[in-house]
């Protein structure tokens, strides 16, 4: 490892690990003919309820007119549906319909318990240590935004 850019292997590692995770789920949702991302949304909305489109884009880690778009195609399959708060007409709600959270509602269940499978495969031993490094990079990826977020600041602010 010595001479290699460690962040770079950092980084390989991290995409090799999202592929798998990726993988798994493009086959379980290829049964429901959703995407990834497609029922990675679902199973939010139906774990947590009506949601606005900005927390979904948090939640799922994509652009606000990413999460848009999926939200599109699912609601031309009658998926999911839209409303606007009363209170504040910018403010766009989302939601899974009944009849997608009564047929979907086990599906998500079994993906649940796949993933809780893989990772019983580890002993809890190395199950402490993948939680302890993944906390560990975390913190030292959120020390980097903040002193970026600084630095931006301190940009505007000579502007």
């Amino acid at each position: 490892m010595e001479g290699k850019n460690k962040g770079i292997i950092v980084v390989k590692t991290i995409k090799r690990v999202m592929h798998y995770i990726k993988h798994n789920l493009e086959h379980h949702f290829k049964g429901i003919n959703l995407t990834a991302p497609q029922g990675m949304l679902i199973g939010i909305l139906a774990k947590h309820g009506e949601m606005k489109v900005s927390d979904l884009s948090v939640e799922l880690g994509l652009s606000n007119s990413t999460v848009s778009g999926i939200i599109d195609r699912l609601e031309k399959q009658g998926l999911v549906e839209r409303t606007r708060s009363e209170e504040d007409r910018r403010v766009v709600y989302v939601s899974v319909t009944k009849e997608t959270k009564k047929n979907t509602e086990e599906h998500f269940k079994c993906v649940e318990r796949e993933f809780e499978a893989m990772v019983s495969e580890a002993t809890p031993e190395e199950l402490d240590e993948i939680l302890k490094g993944l906390a560990v990079l975390e913190r030292v990826l959120h020390r980097k935004q903040e002193k970026w977020e600084v630095e931006q600041n301190k940009i505007k602010q000579k502007e």
